[in-house]
């Protein structure tokens, strides 16, 4: 009888243990980025090449870029989950399988 009791004690004891320690790494999770290192800080991913038919983020012109039938000027095509990169023809996302949407200028 006392080593049941033994067991679901210990059995417990280490559910306490592995909340407690679920709590605390949560907690750390949430800091502040201000707080954290460098080395802690996530690293933000950049694209390394540019695909096909797509256009520099910073050109707002709309040169080369194809006009839809709305008469209105399309100064870039983009995929609405992907809003930073920029596209200069109409299509299918690459990242997404939906349309590209224009953007027109104001």
């Amino acid at each position: 009888m006392k080593t049941t009791q033994m067991l679901i004690l210990a059995t417990f004891l280490v559910g306490i243990a592995a909340c407690s320690k679920q709590e605390n790494a949560e907690a750390t999770s949430q800091a502040p980025m201000a707080e954290m290192s460098a080395m802690e800080k996530p690293i933000e991913a950049k694209p390394t090449a540019m695909l096909p038919n797509e256009i520099d983020a910073k050109d707002m012109s709309g040169n080369n870029v194809e006009q839809d039938a709305s008469g209105k000027k399309v100064i870039f095509w983009e995929d609405p989950m992907v809003p930073d990169r920029h596209f200069s023809k109409s299509g299918q996302s690459p990242f997404m399988d939906m349309k590209l949407v224009p953007r027109y200028a104001e």
